[in-house]
């Protein structure tokens, strides 16, 4: 064969490989959104790409319900009390081990009840949630 014809042959072609039978049965529009969605999930990778899917859940809920309690998170995830303690901090200033957190959210202590805190989205926070809403701009309407 001369060049040309070899260079607009498939790969596994050329090696002499069968080509695949393979059909794929996902839409289009079910890769859009795929893709929609793991770009919305980079920042969380670029923090720690390993982040527990807890954290994100934990920092979406806080986005949705801006300064409630510890206690109503909890109840909103469905998860203990101290388990959503946990999650808060290490999302927040300073992690359970009092080191550096995550930065997306701070907790500020209630002015009439100095046992409850309230949860807030901090500048950072406000980033990583624009970015997350422009990769999910790219899902088609």
């Amino acid at each position: 064969m001369i060049d040309a014809e070899i260079a607009t042959m498939p790969a596994n072609a050329i090696a002499g490989v069968p080509m695949s039978t393979f059909k794929t049965t996902v839409t289009e529009d079910e890769k859009a959104y795929a893709r929609s969605l793991r770009l919305a999930l980079e920042p969380f990778r670029q923090l720690r790409p390993t982040m527990p899917m807890q954290y994100l859940i934990t920092f979406l809920l806080v986005v949705e319900h801006e300064g409630e309690s510890v206690s109503d998170y909890a109840r909103m995830a469905d998860v203990p009390q101290t388990v959503m303690t946990r999650h808060l901090l290490d999302i927040g200033d300073r992690n359970r081990a009092g080191e550096d957190g995550f930065g997306l959210v701070t907790q500020e202590r209630d002015r009439k009840d100095l046992r409850k805190h309230h949860a807030k989205v901090t500048h950072f926070g406000h980033a990583v949630m624009n970015k997350i809403m422009t990769a999910m701009r790219t899902i088609p309407r």
